[in-house]
């Protein structure tokens, strides 16, 4: 009977501490900092000054850990050529750009425990150099098939992109497309159209395809070279 109260006793004890350590709550685990939202300059804004106070949303953070935010610019919207790269304990930063070029920014957020947010969406702008100027349309984007793609049981693809003009011209389009990087076939030119499907004429193959924007005053722009894999057939 005492060993029987004995260990009734103990139970309630380990309960009770138990309590007391999470407040009865429970243990709030490390979280991941929402994705910061991008808010000047917006998407396809034409800047007439070169010195831009960039800015952003707050993150915010469930497990109550501070954040800092990595932020990038760059000229190409793969941001394989970044010319800005900073940690900011705010939500602006004042840079000073080049004109007369395109440039892509986006933010993320980390934690105090070193735990990263997604990127933001990227936000596209364009430092005019001369007033009521023409200007070069952005870069294109890939919309599909994502890059490095692989396919199974299929040897035809649907190219899809979007671009679009600071300056709202119209756009046209040429689209390249090859097994050989460094020598890709012009298989459209000066197209309207986002989406053109291709055929692949061999299994375990890698393919490249390229989009050249145009608007209606001969500027253009070259996206980079995207790839996708066919397995099969």
């Amino acid at each position: 009977m005492r060993k029987l109260l004995y260990i009734f006793i103990c139970s309630i004890i380990y309960s009770s501490c138990s309590k007391s350590n999470d407040g009865g709550l429970g243990q709030i685990t490390d979280s991941t900092p929402s994705t910061p939202l991008l808010v000047f300059p917006g998407s396809d804004q034409l800047c007439i000054d070169n010195t831009i106070n960039f800015s952003w949303d707050a993150s915010t953070n469930e497990d109550g850990s501070s954040v800092v935010y990595i932020f990038e610019i760059a000229t190409d919207n793969q941001f394989s050529t970044i010319i800005t790269s900073e940690i900011q304990t705010s939500l602006s930063k004042i840079v000073t750009l080049d004109k007369g070029i395109a440039y892509y920014w986006r933010v993320k957020a980390k934690s105090s425990k070193g735990i990263e947010s997604d990127y933001s969406p990227t936000s596209q702008f364009y430092t005019e150099e001369v007033p009521n100027s023409n200007n070069l349309p952005f870069s294109p984007d890939n919309v599909a098939p994502f890059v490095g793609q692989n396919f199974d049981g299929v040897n035809t693809i649907d190219l899809q992109w979007t671009a679009s003009d600071v300056d709202k011209d119209p756009l046209n389009y040429d689209v390249y497309f090859g097994k050989d990087k460094n020598a890709l076939t012009l298989m459209v030119e000066n197209t309207e159209q986002t989406t053109l499907q291709v055929t692949a004429d061999s299994p375990q193959t890698t393919y490249y395809w390229q989009i050249t924007v145009k608007d209606d005053k001969g500027a253009k722009t070259n996206s980079p070279i995207w790839n996708f894999k066919v397995n099969s057939f």
